[in-house]
């Protein structure tokens, strides 16, 4: 094919669009980054569970919320008389690949792929936790895996960390390693207004992400006491919402409480601004993550990030970042380094201006190309 021509594509996500969430953010982002190279996109994904339809989303099927290895999701099912209208209509533009997301979520997704029977290129982006991968769940995972990797031209991970129960290899297709395409300028943005003059004095620790069980809330709360009697003017902002949101209530009544703000499900704006202002991010997820792009977005906007050292979490905080790290589901351990990272103005300095163009290095603008290479030689096969 004509390697200068533009390419008409359609991104299938499996989630609802208007929910925070990585791959979401990897979908739009990515999108827009090919709009603004010359290529057409049009984007797929279940109408929204409890906000309006989105503007220059094609919406097909109604979603619910379900629960896997200690994650939320949506399942989605689109009916025939509806696809078959998306369908027709992505077929009439012209469309002449698909990058499908997150594969293995049901159905809305699967449906849509199927019928436009166009070459793919599959994303796998999630990562299953080490000790479930023999269970029932997991290998009906690796099953459905298998189909959609025989069905498509190239697959994509967001880090090495997927391979050992995708094996591509077993099914002849090369897989690609390339971190998710996320548009770091926004957080940039954040990252240049001025900074709180006493963080010195009064370091500021923010937590921004799903209260579930693999995201660790837990084990940041239970290292809060120790923190906040080592640091009498450190404080610690926790945003976001879920399931575990009793788990907070109680921390708020108990020692040190009072230096806990609760921030309800931010918007995206409004959680750039907390991170750029905070002095740490803190990020204790246990397992289940391929990649680690809440510790990008935190770096691009100045603050550098304390997380847990699982498998995603390690692909990004390399080199001096490793000092960042800390053992998953260790109260104590985290406890100590959110100290040690407050009490180092130094390290604090050398450690943000490595992050930064680190960071960058992840962005959309980075890893754009890459993903247009694999485009077109799908298109090649």
């Amino acid at each position: 094919m004509d390697d200068a021509r533009a390419m008409k594509i359609v991104q299938i996500c499996p989630y609802d669009l208007a929910r925070p969430g990585g791959v979401q953010a990897h979908v739009r982002d990515l999108s827009a980054w090919l709009v603004r190279a010359g290529h057409d996109v049009r984007v797929v994904a279940p109408y929204p569970l409890d906000k309006a339809p989105l503007a220059g989303v094609d919406h097909c099927g109604r979603a619910v919320k379900a629960q896997l290895f200690g994650t939320g999701f949506e399942v989605s099912h689109a009916r025939s008389r509806d696809r078959r209208a998306l369908v027709a209509s992505l077929r009439d533009w012209g469309a002449e690949l698909v990058h499908l997301h997150t594969p293995w979520t049901p159905f809305m997704a699967w449906q849509v792929w199927r019928d436009l029977d166009l070459p793919t290129v599959t994303t796998f982006h999630a990562t299953l936790p080490q000790d479930r991968t023999g269970g029932l769940a997991a290998r009906a995972l690796r099953r459905a895996a298998r189909h959609f990797l025989t069905h498509s031209r190239a697959a994509i991970v967001p880090s090495a960390t997927p391979l050992a129960h995708l094996r591509p290899q077993d099914a002849g297709v090369a897989a690609h390693v390339l971190p998710p395409a996320i548009d770091l300028a926004p957080w940039q943005a954040a990252g240049a207004q001025p900074r709180r003059a006493d963080s010195a004095t009064d370091p500021e620790i923010v937590f921004l992400g799903r209260f579930e069980a693999r995201k660790g809330l837990d084990v940041l709360l239970g290292a809060w006491p120790e923190v906040a009697a080592r640091l009498p003017g450190v404080r610690l902002t926790v945003a976001g919402g879920g399931p575990q949101e009793d788990l907070l209530h109680a921390a708020v009544q108990g020692a040190a409480g009072e230096r806990i703000r609760f921030v309800p499900s931010p918007d995206a704006e409004s959680a750039r601004r907390l991170v750029a202002e905070a002095d740490l991010l803190v990020a204790p997820s246990l397992y289940g993550e391929s990649f680690g792009l809440i510790l990008i977005e935190a770096m691009a906007a100045g603050t550098l990030p304390v997380a847990a050292a699982n498998e995603g979490y390690r692909t990004v905080l390399t080199g001096p970042g490793e000092r960042l790290l800390v053992p998953p589901g260790d109260a104590p351990a985290l406890a100590a380094k959110l100290i040690e990272v407050c009490g180092d103005a130094s390290a604090r300095r050398a450690l943000t201006a490595w992050a930064l163009p680190h960071a960058l290095s992840f962005g959309v603008e980075a890893t754009g190309p890459a993903f247009v290479e694999i485009y077109r030689d799908a298109l090649r096969s």
